[in-house]
């Protein structure tokens, strides 16, 4: 019987060190980057997305009209919120019509 009770146990410290080190080095949770806005850029085969709150990422969207094609959607870089606020440009390709739907991703 004492050897059950002294197995369980190991089992119970082991489980709760594996749970300290998972939940100690964890990162921080991100705040979703609010006080967005977003639109064309110079001209509707570009748009901009910009974000001046919050400490997680965005980047612009776009959706692109290619003749006889399948209409795509582009997307721009990647930014972190920044004071002042930066830029993520999406651009249609060249072979594109027209932008529309200009937009914005967050995470």
């Amino acid at each position: 019987m004492m050897k059950i009770r002294s197995s369980r146990l190991v089992n119970v410290l082991v489980a709760g060190a594996a749970t300290t080190a998972v939940l100690g080095f964890s990162n921080p949770a991100q705040a979703i980057p609010s006080s967005c806005s977003y639109g064309f850029h110079n001209t509707n085969m570009s748009s901009y997305a910009s974000c001046s709150v919050g400490t997680g990422r965005f980047r612009a969207t776009l959706k692109c009209d290619i003749p006889w094609d399948i209409d795509t959607v582009v997307r721009g870089h990647w930014l972190g919120v920044t004071v002042p606020p930066s830029n993520s440009i999406a651009t249609c390709p060249s072979n594109a019509r027209k932008g529309y739907n200009p937009g914005i991703e967050r995470e």
